[in-house]
């Protein structure tokens, strides 16, 4: 069943229908949802049950209202009682989550905001959706509607199938979703999870890197991250709103806009000077041959006032957006010449195509916006290979990831891995990788190793194994931390390489030392990487965070740093200026010598009338890091020099010089950069921000850092 999200219909409208179908008994014994009838999403959907569906659903409801306890343990029996009752009647599994979703309206006056993507108790429907083949999709896409599924989704699938006898993994469930219960203490991953028993013991010359026999000479290559194409990105729309992603149809400020305000006073602040030529143009567009066409500009204040919107947005993007695809095959377009003057070996890309739109993507729109974004990204690199990874948000629905077996049970691939099948097609047609590489790609959920011209070899990741939003995750995180069978697929590659003294590089899309990442999968992946370093791992890329980061592992008995991560800022504007990156590597030890950023100053674009971003260079780390030129001219830019010359210093609390240069790094010079300065020490956001991100390579690290 698929509901439309404007659609509402008032609690009295709800307290009729539960009046005509005789339970006000039932209903009077629990608490109701709000005094003041507000709305919510679920008001069409209860009235349409059966009578036999309300009392399976007011009877669970009546229980856990009447519960007392702690709210941890209420969490608990939330879970339980759902278990239970599903299991006593099967046929009735469908209405859990609607039983719930009242349940959650009910503890957060009935704001639907505090409830759909706490629980994930709705998601749009994979088996409502129509998945066509790429082909249609590339010949033309109808919009479609957002639609919610409470009957079939995998809030339901968790469910059924989690452990609900561990509470280790019902703690985690009811942090991470509305911080029910305390976060517990992360066991000894090795007492859960034999390591150990699946590689060999590590041999005096293992713990350095290897002796190279090659040339050493350097070469290129690109690292871009986080396209989050905004299908429906719309000029003239609201950039500043209230509600999230904005610049979209249905965007709005709640603030109303006095009939005196003027919205150029924003460009004003931004740096614009006063000699403004505003950009708005709806139907600007690049042609196949690359060429810009602006189209003609839609004279917006003319009929409409300079008051309509707070910020309105312009041909190439806002801050609050996603790209709109002129931005995106701009950037593209700029990257694309850089690789014929740098001569890109390949390229790395951390994943996220689809965008933050997330109440209207469904499988179309996901597939739409997979096939049609990573198809520009083949125009524009021509040959250069690209060695992708799957983003939270590459998943329908948005950021699961089921597992192929759970309990023994295989699960229906056709609904669950659509996408590792579109993934295994599009990299190997567009010829980034070999088709015979197409049916491990599916089994391991689109991760894959490949080894390039030069014999590195590059294993890319699927995050959504360890991501926190994943309900997958949480199916049986103590007995079961290896379920989708992604760190046995690592360790067996690295022992692989390893025997043949082989250099790794590892990528994923979300930093497994990330909030977003659950605790045990950090320090699983820790464990992995402090094995295999340095001999083996060379170097470790990711993105989702949309800054220019990094994070330092150090080693746990030690305390030195043995190897760091890559994290790349990101093409989409939200938060920061459009940037990407590329490194140059030495042959043989696939080691970074240095790097390069680039960037565009979106805010220009919004009074330069129909002119193109303008692209420059924004930095490299040893310029701006170690401009004595301390560190070694031919040696890497490794875990000790990101700690000796970055990190020590962000460290530091009152060098608020450092810390506020690195800040303006981290966003791009947007106007909007953070002030770092608080007195003569820096700000706790900034500390949090600067130092303890980047220092922690584990969740746990992150978690037990402050300032004070």
């Amino acid at each position: 069943m698929l509901v439309n999200w404007l659609s509402a219909v008032t609690l009295l409208a709800l307290s009729a229908a539960l009046r005509l179908d005789n339970v006000e008994s039932i209903r009077k014994q629990m608490a109701p949802r709000a005094a003041i009838p507000q709305g919510s999403i679920m008001d069409d959907v209860f009235p349409a049950l059966t009578i036999q569906e309300k009392d399976w659903v007011l009877g669970g409801l009546n229980k856990l209202n009447k519960l007392n306890g702690t709210s941890c343990e209420k969490c608990h029996y939330k879970m339980k009682l759902a278990k239970k009752m599903i299991d006593e009647k099967p046929e009735m599994t469908h209405l859990t989550s609607v039983m719930l979703y009242e349940y959650c309206l009910s503890q957060n006056k009935n704001s639907d905001k505090a409830c759909q993507f706490v629980d994930f108790f709705i998601t749009t429907s994979t088996q409502d959706s129509q998945v066509p083949d790429s082909l249609a999709l590339s010949q033309g896409w109808t919009e479609s509607e957002t639609s919610v599924d409470f009957f079939d989704n995998d809030f339901i699938n968790l469910v059924k199938n989690m452990n609900m006898s561990s509470n280790m993994t019902l703690n985690y469930y009811c942090y991470y979703k509305g911080k029910y219960c305390p976060l517990p203490k992360t066991p000894d991953v090795s007492k859960i999870f034999d390591m150990e028993s699946m590689w060999p013991k590590k041999t005096e010359a293992q713990m350095s890197e290897p002796v190279y026999n090659s040339s050493r000479e350097l070469f290129n290559v690109l690292h871009v991250s986080d396209f989050h194409n905004q299908l429906r990105y719309e000029v003239g729309s609201e950039a500043n709103c209230s509600q999230g992603l904005c610049c979209l149809p249905e965007s709005f400020n709640t603030d109303l806009m006095p009939a005196s305000y003027n919205f150029t006073s924003v460009y004003t602040k931004a740096g614009a000077s006063s000699n403004m030529s505003l950009s708005f143009y709806p139907d600007a567009h690049y042609l196949e041959n690359d060429t810009f066409v602006p189209g003609k500009s839609a004279n917006l204040p003319l009929y409409r006032g300079w008051n309509w919107a707070q910020t309105p947005a312009t041909t190439f993007g806002h801050y609050k957006c996603d790209p709109p695809e002129t931005l995106m095959n701009n950037s593209l377009a700029n990257i694309g010449q850089a690789a014929v003057e740098k001569a890109f070996e390949f390229s790395l890309f951390t994943g996220d195509i689809v965008d933050h739109d997330v109440l209207h993507c469904d499988a179309n729109t996901t597939k739409y916006a997979e096939v049609r974004s990573y198809n520009i990204m083949k125009h524009y690199l021509k040959g250069i290979p690209v060695f992708p990874t799957l983003g939270n948000h590459d998943t329908f629905p948005y950021g699961q990831l089921a597992p192929e077996k759970v309990n023994n049970v295989t699960f229906n691939n056709s609904v669950y891995h659509w996408n590792d099948e579109l993934m295994a097609d599009l990299w190997t047609t567009n010829g980034w990788l070999d088709s015979s590489m197409k049916e491990s790609i599916v089994k391991h959920y689109s991760a894959f190793s490949v080894t390039t011209k030069r014999g590195l070899k590059v294993i890319s990741l699927n995050s959504n194994c360890y991501y926190q939003k994943n309900l997958y995750a949480y199916i049986d995180v103590e007995n079961q931390p290896d379920i989708f069978g992604q760190w046995d697929f690592l360790i067996k590659e690295l022992v692989e390489s390893e025997s043949k003294g082989q250099r790794v590089w590892i990528l994923a899309h979300i930093p497994a030392g990330d909030y977003d990442t659950l605790p045990i999968q950090s320090n699983i992946f820790a464990k992995i990487v402090e094995r295999f370093s340095p001999y083996t791992i060379a170097n470790i890329f990711y993105g989702h965070t949309h800054r220019d980061q990094f994070k330092v592992l150090f080693d746990e008995k030690l305390k030195a740093p043995i190897n760091m991560a890559w994290i790349s800022q990101a093409i989409t504007p939200l938060n920061a200026n459009p940037s990407w990156k590329y490194y140059e590597v030495e042959d043989g030890s696939f080691n970074i010598i240095n790097a390069f950023n680039y960037y565009t100053p979106l805010n220009e674009t919004w009074v330069n009338g129909p002119q193109e971003p303008q692209w420059q260079f924004e930095y490299s780390p040893r310029a701006v890091y170690d401009p004595q030129g301390q560190w070694p001219k031919n040696a890497a830019l490794n875990a000790t020099f990101w700690n000796k010359f970055v990190l020590q210093k962000l460290a530091n609390t009152s060098n608020v010089d450092f810390n506020q240069k690195y800040t303006n790094y981290l966003f791009r010079n947007t106007p909007y950069v953070p002030k770092c300065k608080n007195g003569t020490n820096i700000t706790d956001g900034c500390y949090s921000d600067n130092y303890c991100y980047n220092a922690a390579f584990r969740v746990d690290e992150m978690n037990g850092c402050g300032s004070s």
